[in-house]
């Protein structure tokens, strides 16, 4: 790690100090100073805002806190549900362009603040709630469907919960009308969430909005309103198994049983990743052995 470390600081901080500009996002923008506070624990954004003679920062308009006094608890929530640490190991305080007497930091500090359906979202009362996220992660590590298939199978910028919830307002709600249904609502985001989003809540009404619109009718099938005459089946099935702990018991028994016999490729799911198979013993089997 030590060697990787040398060798992306030796290939990497030439171009730190040779760029024309650094770009940066902002954690908290402060309206009663124009501080910008960054936090992270790579070095690289505190080298981005200060070795270019240009520093431009870019952020949404609901990162924006009243006070300097008001920064200090959001940083404690933050860097504690995302990372469990007190505070990260850099903090960055910009309040403007070096001055006169200053030798080092930007000549120059441009702030773009983006909209991009944040209004939109600050309208509705409850949806408003989506604004309050600080960007921690504590969603995404406790959602059984971020941690089974990744970030990158949203496709948006926002993974995960929160993205589930902040993206039909940026990309509108026809690009994102499936994001609200990837979910088991087992409440995990909702309950980990630092700040109280109702994640859970949310999801639901934009469900409701999505499959009320008039594009949701071709997106019904398969979701609940027309299941094919196989599906239906397979979730009788399911259902019937789920019902009966003797029936559940005979499966899961079968399925670790002969669990060898699971195809090496399960369709597409095997192209990126580790093919599923059965535990090799059940959980009802490892409680009677405990006790």
């Amino acid at each position: 790690v030590d060697e990787l470390i040398q060798i992306g600081r030796k290939v990497l901080r030439e171009k730190f100090l040779v760029a024309d500009i650094g770009l940066s996002g902002v954690n908290f923008a402060v309206a009663e100073t124009g501080t910008l506070c960054l936090v992270e624990n790579e070095g690289n954004g505190r080298l981005s805002t200060t070795a270019p003679p240009v520093h431009i920062a870019i952020t949404g308009i609901e990162k924006i806190v009243e006070k300097l006094d008001h920064v200090p608890p959001l940083l404690s929530l933050l860097t504690r549900s995302a990372t469990g640490q007190n505070i990260s190991t850099y903090f960055n305080m910009i309040s403007g362009p070096r001055k006169a007497d200053e030798k080092d930091g930007p000549t120059e500090v441009h702030l773009v603040l983006l909209d991009n359906g944040r209004t939109q979202a600050y309208a509705d009362e409850q949806l408003r709630k989506t604004l309050q996220c600080i960007r921690c992660g504590a969603c995404m590590n406790h959602c059984p469907v971020y941690t089974r298939i990744g970030g990158h199978a949203y496709g948006t910028t926002y993974p995960g919960p929160i993205g589930k919830i902040i993206s039909p307002h940026m990309l509108g709600l026809e690009a994102t009308k499936t994001m609200a249904t990837a979910s088991s609502l087992c409440g995990a985001c909702g309950e980990v969430c630092p700040v109280k989003i109702p994640i859970p809540d949310l999801l639901m009404r934009l469900r409701e909005e999505s499959f009320s619109a008039p594009h949701a009718n071709p997106t019904m099938v398969g979701q609940g309103a027309g299941y094919s005459a196989l599906m239906t089946s397979v979730w009788k099935g399911w259902a019937a198994v789920y019902r009966s702990p003797a029936l559940y018991g005979v499966v899961t028994w079968l399925g670790s049983r002969f669990s060898w016999l699971m195809p090496s490729k399960q369709g597409p799911w095997t192209s990126v990743r580790v093919p599923l198979k059965p535990a090799p013993k059940r959980l009802r089997d490892m409680l009677k052995e405990r006790q």
